[in-house]
């Protein structure tokens, strides 16, 4: 029962109705009758691409946060900078799927990631003003925008 719920809060939070009901009371459900259990859509309708994030992109990698780029990321809904990485394991190019990890090594979001995996070890813990002043503006940038990122806490 646990995955048929997991699955009405994907649909739902994807804007779908979702209507959990014994086979035998599937056309009743459809045609409207109270059978089953109803989820309703959630207020706010979740970006299809950020869908496919959570829910079937495959992450190549993580990446291990500070305690602040956790509440950064979290709380703040802001973009993760090189700043709060303390770790990098996976072998992933720019554009993969990486998931972030708090202090303890669980998933808190996943997100697309800047960076190749071989050139985030000699950025971590850095600020973005530095590293453009030491490695070009190619390098003032976040290593996964708020927009490429998904929460899944």
């Amino acid at each position: 029962m646990g995955t048929k719920v997991e699955a009405a809060r994907i649909a739902t939070t994807a804007g779908v109705p979702v209507v959990l009901a014994a086979a035998p009371q599937a056309a009743a459900a459809l045609a409207g009758e109270p059978i089953g259990t109803h989820f309703l859509p959630t207020g706010h309708r979740v970006p299809t691409r950020l869908l496919w994030l959570a829910h079937a992109a495959t992450p190549r990698g993580a990446l291990s946060l500070d305690e602040g780029a956790v509440r950064a990321v979290v709380r703040g809904r802001k973009s993760l900078l090189p700043a709060g990485v303390t770790g990098v394991s996976g072998s992933f190019v720019a554009g993969d799927a990486v998931d972030l990890l708090d202090e303890t090594g669980h998933t808190v979001a996943r997100g697309l990631v800047n960076f190749d995996a071989a050139e985030l070890p000699d950025l971590l813990g850095r600020s973005t003003r530095e590293l453009a002043a030491e490695l070009g503006p190619a390098y003032e940038r976040e290593i996964v925008h708020r927009d490429d990122l998904v929460l899944l806490v």
